[in-house]
């Protein structure tokens, strides 16, 4: 793929978007939250594909797939007002049926838009299933990585105003309660990626997002996330006792071992 293609994607993307532009303020909100988010996860994109020393088009193969992982999230929240697929509906096969209808990737080669509509069904799953090739395993763990590295990057910068300026949809209707599960402790203790099943908290939320440094692929990511301090600043929206500070000195210490050895 070339940068022209991604440019022309990206035309079309902020076109899209602000056709969900609106006078309600909290659509309008987090559709500028997800339009935001989109655009950050192509730069994080472009820093592990360049980390990884990928041709130029894998590149604009990422940095499309980037773009367009979401944009099934502007309907969701403009028809359901959430953006909790358990009460609304996939927001990645809502997104893939969109670039369909739409044809929107359509000029591109069979095997492009085969990489880009997979990478984009399984961005958001549990854990990634076995894939047919090697090039689409990658832009799928490509993918994952970028749109994690920037919900850490939207969730602790709501940490720092969510007092004055709460956002139901960024809590996915959550209570938010000062109690968590000691399941999700032992997932992450044990190298887990943890399940959804045991959420039912905002706590308990937070530390699933926090076992999801097990999921992450490439050094570049755990490298922006000990830099950028996302470990440290998720843990202190969590309650401050000695169980979460296991947590945390635990977790720093998986990510020195992946990046020093030590």
């Amino acid at each position: 793929m070339k940068e022209k293609e991604f440019l022309s994607f990206r035309d079309w993307f902020h076109r899209y978007v602000s056709s969900f532009y609106t006078d309600d303020d909290f659509i309008q909100q987090n559709v500028m939250l997800k339009e935001g988010h989109s655009i950050r996860v192509c730069d994080n994109a472009s820093l592990i594909t360049k980390a990884e020393k990928l041709a130029d088009d894998d590149l604009y193969l990422a940095k499309t797939i980037a773009l367009f992982h979401d944009i099934g999230r502007f309907e969701q929240i403009n028809k359901y007002r959430t953006f909790r697929d358990t009460d609304s509906e996939n927001h990645a096969l809502l997104g893939v049926n969109i670039l369909k209808t739409e044809e929107v990737i359509s000029g591109l080669k069979d095997e492009e838009q085969k990489i880009i509509l997979t990478a984009i069904r399984n961005h958001n799953v549990h854990i990634l299933p076995s894939l047919p090739d090697r090039r689409t395993l990658l832009h799928c763990k490509i993918i994952r990585d970028a749109d994690k590295l920037d919900i850490y990057k939207v969730l602790t910068d709501y940490f720092i105003v969510k007092a004055d300026s709460p956002n139901p949809a960024l809590d996915l209707e959550l209570p938010d309660s000062s109690e968590y599960s000691r399941d999700l402790l032992q997932d992450i203790l044990n190298n887990r990626v943890a399940s959804t099943k045991n959420v039912k908290t905002c706590n308990d939320m937070n530390l699933t997002r926090l076992a999801w440094i097990f999921d992450m692929n490439f050094i570049e990511t755990i490298r922006l996330v000990r830099e950028r301090d996302y470990i440290g600043k998720i843990v202190t929206a969590l309650p401050q006792n000695y169980e979460i500070a296991e947590i945390r000195i635990y977790l720093e210490k998986y990510m020195n071992t992946i990046l020093e050895g030590r």
